[in-house]
């Protein structure tokens, strides 16, 4: 009987330690922990452009009588703007930049005015995102200053008045990689305002520019400024 005792006590230590060691050899049915999500949304983007400003005067009065052959300058200018995306599709751009234009009117290239426009103009636009390609749509509102403007065939200063106007834009993106992209744009603000001539507020101008553009651009997030912001 003590035998047979003795036997069923190592029999169950035995098998209290081989259990366990045995388990510990069988592959674990409990799931590793799931990594937290990256964030790759990247809100910011700015953008280098070259534009093409071109004016349409006609249309543009003196003393009530319209100018014929009324005609602003063309030019081109270096442009720079930052956008911010709320979301995929949603964002806003703010452009700015400093154009030079000369007024003169029935084929002649004797100049009414020569002035420098400061027309910052921002826009809410829709994205349609369709992955490397980004065609968007915006509208939004353009406040332009007329400065320095001066006219020696009209015999001294001109003050063209600031005016509000409505803008229209549509253009696309293409990612080159996930941050750097090329961009065509184009917008379209239709901007009136009247100005002193002589000292009569007898001078309707009709802008009603096309800003047409083309250039590069860089997107990133708050990561990369946060890297940018430790570095230095």
């Amino acid at each position: 009987m003590k035998q047979i005792v003795s036997g069923a006590f190592a029999a169950a230590l035995l098998a209290s330690v081989a259990v366990p060691a045995f388990a510990a050899d069988l592959p674990s049915t409990k799931a590793a922990p799931a990594l937290p999500a990256i964030d790759t949304f990247d809100p910011f983007l700015i953008r280098l452009r070259g534009l093409a400003v071109l004016p349409d005067a006609s249309g543009t009065k003196l003393n009530g009588a319209t100018l014929g052959g009324a005609k602003l300058s063309d030019n081109g200018i270096p442009e720079v703007d930052f956008t911010y995306f709320f979301t995929k599709n949603i964002a806003a751009e703010l452009i700015a930049g400093v154009t030079h234009h000369r007024l003169t009117a029935g084929g002649s290239n004797v100049a009414l005015a020569n002035t420098t426009l400061l027309p910052p103009t921002l826009t809410l636009q829709y994205h349609f995102a369709l992955g490397q390609l980004d065609p968007y749509v915006g509208v939004g509102v353009n406040y332009t200053w007329f400065l320095g403007t001066k006219s020696p065939a009209l015999n001294g200063v001109v003050n063209i008045h600031s005016a509000v106007a409505p803008a229209f834009q549509f253009g696309a993106d293409y990612y080159l990689t996930k941050n750097w992209l090329v961009n065509v744009d184009a917008k379209y603000i239709m901007l009136e305002t009247d100005a002193n001539v002589g000292g009569h507020n007898n001078l309707q101008l009709k802008v009603n520019p096309w800003i047409v553009g083309a250039g590069i651009g860089y997107r990133f997030g708050v990561a990369d400024v946060a890297a940018i912001v430790a570095k230095y």
